[in-house]
């Protein structure tokens, strides 16, 4: 079994290629989807509004839900602020795709995240994609997705790790140009990876 890594910045189409991976019959992790139940644990909940306040979190009916626009708006303007919570989610993340691991069987499994190079201990991926595209063209997609202002994603965008500063942790490279060509490549990758583990 090979384990891999998706990863590229916010709006790059992570979530277009987890999502074909995961059409063709691939387990895929998705550590941003993971990380919105890890968040509502007690244990990290406590933690979280120590560190940004009780905001964080809105309560209805008895349940907690995360306030993402509140948390987002602390963490991406305080450098400090940010690093605090990725240590506090970070590790939670990492136990809870360890623990899927053990449970998979597939000779190909995917874990996508924006953050896993920034990792201080680096994951035992065999393999590392990572999935780049042109700027403005993010920008537009996450603006339309999220109804964010352009000035709120470039400071989210700049919080994240580059392409340049991870350059030799990364094994395959796909420009995403938001069409069919993405997916080619995509099948493309997944030959070779299987001809890497039959040498």
């Amino acid at each position: 079994m090979k384990v891999i890594a998706i990863t590229g910045g916010i709006g790059s189409g992570k979530s277009m290629v987890a999502g074909y991976l995961s059409k063709k019959g691939y387990p895929v992790y998705s550590a941003d989807i993971r990380s919105k139940d890890i968040l509502l644990q007690d244990s990290i909940r406590l933690k979280i509004t120590s560190l940004l306040g009780y905001e964080a979190y809105d309560k209805q009916k008895g349940n907690y839900r995360i306030n993402r626009e509140y948390i987002a708006s602390k963490i991406f303007s305080n450098d400090k602020l940010r690093k605090q919570m990725e240590a506090i989610v970070h590790p939670a993340v990492r136990i809870d795709f360890e623990n899927w691991i053990d449970q998979q069987q597939c000779e190909l499994i995917f874990q996508e995240s924006a953050l896993v190079l920034a990792s201080k201990t680096p994951y035992p991926f065999d393999a590392v994609i990572y999935i780049d595209a042109d700027l403005d063209k993010r920008i537009e997609m996450i603006m339309k997705r999220d109804q964010s202002s352009r000035e709120h994603i470039l400071k989210r965008i700049i919080a994240q790790p580059q392409l340049e500063d991870h350059i030799e942790q990364i094994d395959y490279l796909i420009y995403n140009k938001y069409d069919n060509s993405l997916f080619l490549e995509l099948d493309a990758l997944i030959d070779d990876l299987k001809n890497t583990m039959n040498e």
